[in-house]
């Protein structure tokens, strides 16, 4: 269980002495879009990224426990003058309780709006203030993969990590840079979006059940599998009541939450009797309605 100590208040001579790194991150760079004589220039980029990530502090809290694994896949494209374009796939994994070998699925984003000018052997520094076209990207993700790791083990307790997410987003988006800008469909799934329903009181209860699909079901599994999944129905029904009574709209967040979870859902419920929780799944995410009625055949 992690538990949180903010660390605002403590003289600087203490700081590095009471936090930690919470990111394990293993990075992969492909160029295989860039045209050989570009590559040169970002040879050291996928070293440099990893450094960055894994010796960085990110929200200011004592980290107990393990670091949260993260995988980041970077496709690059472009090389004109140092300029390149990028897709960036993001994997988080919470380590399940009583099972050292099980993790869960816990964030899994897609970033298809970053560009930034690269040349070999950047110095990449953090700086909460300051909007950054390499690193700011990536501590956004990495605080809201923090925010959910955190949210996973107590109730709201990933706020303090959102709202520097937020403040992130916010240097991007007085910049006018591309993809942090503040408008957006209903429902879109952006930056903006996903963090401003991450800290929207409105969706305090979804979060809250997180907890519980955690706690009372998944860190459950190891021990007693038939319960667990009970447990886990049980969240699920109480999700789909929550959409029903609180939404009156498409969420970000939901569609998130279920693209992350939905084959982990599909296989965990595999033949499961009690086609409830089918419905409920349906219902949640129609989006994702093929694999759960896969898993119910």
């Amino acid at each position: 269980m992690k538990k949180l100590l903010l660390t605002f208040i403590l003289p600087f001579f203490l700081f590095n002495n009471l936090i930690s790194q919470e990111i394990r991150a293993t990075v992969s760079v492909n160029m295989e879009q860039i045209d050989p004589d570009k590559r040169i220039f970002v040879s050291s980029l996928e070293n440099d990224l990893q450094n960055y990530i894994n010796n960085q502090q990110f929200v200011n809290i004592e980290w107990e426990g393990e670091r949260i694994p993260v995988d980041i896949n970077i496709v690059l494209s472009g090389g004109n003058r140092n300029r390149f374009s990028a897709r960036m796939y993001i994997v988080s994994r919470r380590p399940l309780l009583d099972d050292a070998e099980a993790t869960s699925v816990a964030v899994r984003l897609l970033e298809n709006k970053w560009a930034f000018s690269y040349s070999q052997g950047a110095n990449l520094t953090f700086n909460i203030n300051r909007f950054d076209e390499i690193t700011s990207i990536i501590d956004f993700y990495m605080m809201l993969i923090i925010g959910m790791d955190l949210d996973s083990y107590g109730e709201l307790d990933g706020n303090v990590a959102f709202d520097r997410a937020k403040q992130v987003l916010l240097l991007g988006a007085n910049q006018g840079v591309e993809g942090w800008g503040t408008h957006a469909a209903p429902g879109e799934l952006t930056k903006y979006t996903l963090i401003s329903e991450l800290t929207d009181p409105r969706y305090h209860n979804f979060r809250k059940l997180i907890t519980e699909l955690y706690l009372d079901g998944m860190d459950l599994l190891a021990k007693n599998k038939q319960k667990a999944l009970e447990n886990i129905a049980q969240t699920i029904s109480k999700m789909a009541d929550f959409k029903e009574k609180r939404m009156v709209g498409p969420s970000a967040f939901l569609q998130m939450f279920f693209d992350t979870k939905s084959r982990e859902f599909a296989a965990l419920f595999k033949g499961y009797p009690d086609g409830k929780v089918f419905d409920n799944l349906i219902y949640l995410d129609p989006t994702n309605a093929h694999i759960y009625n896969e898993a119910r055949r």
